[in-house]
């Protein structure tokens, strides 16, 4: 035997568990984070749960249980300890990482968002834009992070950085332009390779419903292909005052930054006496309403019958009078929640 392969012989025999046993515990462990991660997506949390816990017994440091934990409590309005988990996964990742690792900025952004902490957001979802320049998710939370920390005309740039995204195929103009650009971490990620059939963390979100609920959603390029065309045509909204506020109305109309809708008409409501804010769409327009109402909070939906001159009519209430007219990310917790089902 060679003087080297004494030596590993040596060294193997020295370990406890030996060279390949260290390699099937990382092997294991992998296998049952996948495992895991199919049942995260198909909206199974407890067998995820058990899964990551699993892999974390056999492997502490394990990344993607880690973050999948971290989702987990994301989802179950559990804010701090995943905001705790995602501030350790990105503390020692530097600006040269490269958009494999944005998503993980991206998370701790959206949790911060969810949890108040709007300035500690604008600061992780600025590093997600700058380590991945492609990603719309990022660039639409930090304009949600800049609405609310007062910041509109920046907000508004945002938002239609992502909008702009979504819509156009920058890696063409890239390829076009023959593969350069003086924008280093824009060329990093557009030389990436485009996701592929089995998304990893990167690929995947929380999706928060008008509701409050809260789950992971893959990403699905395909779908946001085919559907593109019927989602660039723009809803027509109406703003009505039912609470008598003067100059609500108009003041929203200003405020008005969602993608696919435009405001083109302001009315009052005879009375004024319009309790609680309410959001009539027609059929065809029920996701962008679903959009609207999130963003405004504790808003009743109710569907029309196409005709009417506008395909969305948000009529402003007296619970609004009460809380004024800022949009928000997702709805506030409600009394209900009263221990916390914790996240945005």
């Amino acid at each position: 035997m060679t003087r080297l392969a004494l030596l590993c012989a040596g060294l193997m025999a020295c370990s406890p568990f030996g060279w390949r046993g260290a390699l099937d515990i990382g092997a294991q462990a992998d296998d049952i984070y996948r495992t895991g991660r199919a049942q995260h997506l198909a909206q199974q949390p407890d067998g995820a749960r058990a899964a990551y816990e699993a892999v974390l017994r056999l492997e502490p440091g394990h990344p993607g249980a880690r973050n999948g934990l971290a989702t987990l409590h994301a989802e179950g309005r559990e804010l701090e300890p995943a905001i705790a988990i995602w501030r350790e996964l990105t503390a020692s990742i530097g600006l040269d990482a490269g958009p494999g690792k944005a998503y993980l900025f991206a998370n701790l952004g959206q949790a911060y968002l969810l949890n108040g902490e709007h300035e500690e957001a604008r600061g992780a979802l600025e590093r997600a834009c700058l380590l991945d320049p492609l990603n719309p998710r990022a660039w639409q939370l930090l304009g949600d992070a800049l609405a609310a920390l007062g910041q509109a005309e920046r907000a508004v740039q945002m938002h239609r950085q992502a909008a702009a995204l979504r819509q156009h195929d920058l890696r063409a103009d890239f390829a076009a332009a023959g593969g350069k650009t003086e924008v280093a971490p824009l060329g990093q990620a557009l030389a990436a390779a485009k996701p592929q059939a089995q998304p990893d963390w990167s690929q995947s979100y929380i999706h928060v419903g008008v509701d409050g609920m809260m789950e992971l959603r893959r990403v699905d390029a395909a779908r946001e292909a085919r559907e593109a065309p019927a989602s660039a045509a723009v809803a027509r909204l109406e703003i009505r005052n039912g609470n008598g506020v003067t100059g609500m109305a108009r003041a929203l109309s200003n405020r008005i930054d969602e993608p696919g809708i435009r405001v083109t008409r302001l009315s009052n409501e005879s009375g004024f006496a319009v309790s609680h804010t309410r959001i009539e769409y027609e059929a065809s327009h029920a996701d962008a309403a679903r959009r609207l109402a999130q963003r405004l909070g504790s808003t009743q939906l109710r569907e029309v019958d196409p005709g009417a001159p506008v395909n969305l009519r948000l009529v402003l209430g007296r619970d609004l009078a009460r809380h004024g007219t800022a949009l928000r990310l997702s709805p506030p917790a409600s009394a209900a929640d009263g221990q916390r089902l914790a996240y945005r």
